[in-house]
């Protein structure tokens, strides 16, 4: 009897003191976070502005901009489309572009168009509702070239009726950007949901997916470039402060000499070499299934 005791209460023992050494771990800098902050792309491009140019024209860059007669690529010029007895409608209203179509309650309504959601090979539209939420419509543009198909719109559940009430309708809560697309299609995501009064109140840094989505926030890189008082001066010190290199907070430079090599069978990419496991952690962030299960991680935290 007194062995069993001791041994469950070695085991709580050790619980405890497993619990002490994880949130000890979370504390440590590099893990949690440090003090580093986002400067965005635009003083990036100050030193770097070849892999600015680069990124400006990039899927990344386009993941989420403000709607505009630029960046808009569906046709709101009275277009229209029926979806299970449902009419939607495309209109422009000088520079503001709108949608005739079934809402919440089930009645057809006009809305605004607030943002573009990604570009190519589709395009989606967002809409802000009451509670600080954007909303996904669930009609989007096929942005590929007519001959391919595309230049048309089209429901993203062809085959499947969904009517207001459902998750998926795109007032639905799976349809949220704030809850389900913000983390990966733009910077410095802060959710800020509150639980009491079911709304959002959600903030970025930049609206795409900028440099510092993958390299992290560069405001001690910015002061080791000017060089300037207390700024990581090498490589040992910038670790101690929970730095990879030269002030950034997550360095992605390759050690190896690989490159990616499409299969034309299979149309799938292989590398050549590995890639380093802080390329995959970061990456995969974003272009992996998986659920978000802890608030604000850093760029580059180990994915596992």
């Amino acid at each position: 009897m007194w062995h069993a005791l001791f041994v469950s209460a070695r085991r709580i023992v050790a619980r405890g003191t497993l619990i002490a050494l994880c949130l000890a771990f979370l504390s440590v800098p590099g893990w949690a976070g440090n003090s580093a902050e986002f400067v965005g792309a635009a003083v990036c491009a100050e030193c770097h502005k070849g892999q600015a140019d680069l990124w400006r024209g990039s899927h990344h860059a386009q993941a989420m901009r403000e709607a505009t007669e630029a960046t808009i690529l569906g046709d709101f010029a009275g277009a229209s489309f029926e979806y299970f007895g449902t009419k939607t409608t495309f209109s422009r209203d000088g520079a503001k572009f709108r949608v005739h179509t079934d809402g919440p309650d089930g009645a057809l309504h006009d809305y605004e168009i607030a943002y573009t959601f990604g570009v190519y090979p589709l395009q989606q539209y967002l809409i802000a509702m009451p509670g600080g939420r954007l909303q996904a419509l669930g009609a989007a543009w096929d942005a590929r070239p007519k001959d391919k198909g595309g230049q048309r719109w089209f429901h993203l559940y062809q085959d499947q009726k969904l009517a207001s009430g459902n998750r998926l309708h795109w007032t639905g809560r799976d349809q949220t950007w704030n809850y389900m697309c913000a983390d990966c299609h733009s910077t410095n995501v802060s959710k800020n949901f509150d639980l009491s009064t079911n709304t959002y109140a959600t903030t970025w840094s930049e609206v795409d997916v900028s440099c510092e989505s993958c390299h992290g926030p560069a405001s001690n890189h910015v002061a080791w470039a000017k060089g300037q008082a207390g700024a990581p001066s090498d490589k040992s010190a910038t670790e101690t402060q929970g730095i990879t290199r030269f002030g950034l907070t997550n360095w992605l430079k390759a050690g190896d000499k690989g490159h990616w090599e499409m299969n034309p069978e299979t149309g799938i990419a292989k590398r050549t070499e590995p890639l380093v496991s802080a390329e995959i952690d970061t990456c995969a962030a974003c272009h992996s299934r998986r659920r978000v299960i802890s608030a604000d991680a850093a760029p580059g935290a180990n994915l596992l």
